[in-house]
């Protein structure tokens, strides 16, 4: 059969897969169950994307997105960049590391063992961040010690959330960053462990700002 790609039927199937993966888990959700949920052959959902992966990860981007919209409300880019980076990291666990739309799907993600041209992809779209707080400490952002920050952050940053996922660790929000800033981010910047505290005092401060914000929205929503 035919199709005619069209934006509402690409925005539906992205709400059905929000739908359906909070309900079942994003490993118990088919391709299948998207398209019974939408009352469509499963065909017209392959039309759009290539797997439940492709689905998941527009959703990941897009969520992705808000937290950097909402960094930005507090701290705009270019300013105050270590403090920046932190923060993101930091609204990024709390609106998609403890998002229980993403977090199976962080979980079963394979990022450390991407291949070249997907991590390039990825580091392009995820570490701007990162990018500037290099340019700003002085170091090279095109060489291999931006990769290795990459690998560390990400590689701390995973072990972290799979423990947390299977419940082998229990950490709060001011200990998981401790952890990545010591193990990922002091021995990039070659940062002591007195400015690094004095970078996740400032981060928490703002966080505190971003999360008044969402309550006054929702209060006067």
């Amino acid at each position: 059969m035919a199709y005619k790609k069209s934006a509402e039927m690409r925005k539906n199937i992205l709400e059905a897969t929000k739908h359906v993966v909070g309900e079942n888990g994003y490993a118990k959700t088919a391709i299948k169950d998207v398209a019974d949920y939408l009352g469509v052959p499963r065909s017209l959902v392959y039309y759009y994307f290539k797997n439940k992966e492709s689905i998941m990860q527009v959703l990941f981007r897009e969520a992705f997105q808000v937290v950097e919209q909402v960094v930005s409300t507090v701290l705009p880019r270019g300013q105050e960049p270590m403090v920046r980076l932190m923060l993101k990291y930091l609204m990024y666990r709390r609106m998609i590391l403890l998002n229980s739309l993403f977090i199976e799907f962080v979980v079963a993600s394979e990022f450390a063992t991407l291949d070249v041209s997907a991590s390039a992809n990825q580091i392009e779209r995820y570490y701007s961040d990162s990018r500037d707080a290099f340019v700003y400490r002085g170091k090279p952002v095109d060489g291999k010690e931006f990769r290795i920050h990459v690998r560390m952050v990400e590689g701390v940053g995973r072990a972290m959330v799979v423990g947390e996922y299977y419940g082998t660790i229990k950490l709060d929000d001011r200990e998981f960053m401790e952890c990545l800033g010591k193990y990922a981010i002091m021995p990039t910047f070659d940062l002591t462990k007195k400015e690094m505290e004095e970078i996740l005092d400032r981060t928490f401060v703002l966080a505190e700002l971003i999360e008044k914000s969402k309550m006054d929205e929702s209060a006067g929503a």
